[in-house]
């Protein structure tokens, strides 16, 4: 029974931590037009404010974080 407990305990730790570690996606204003709000005067330029990871998902850039 003290085995199963620490798993679990180990299992809830080890995905909060991967929960809390991922980076934050690319803001909305980041990715559409400035017809739609946003910052981009062609929907080609979401790459000048956010980089694609490996996942597929627009991250926001290092220099562009507030």
């Amino acid at each position: 029974m003290i085995i199963a407990s620490t798993m679990i305990i180990i299992q809830i730790v080890v995905v909060g931590c991967a929960l809390w570690m991922n980076p934050e996606p690319c803001p909305r204003k980041y990715r559409v037009t400035q017809e739609q709000g946003g910052l981009l005067a062609a929907p080609i330029d979401i790459q000048r404010y956010c980089k694609l990871d490996y996942g597929g998902k627009y991250i926001l850039k290092e220099e562009y974080k507030e």
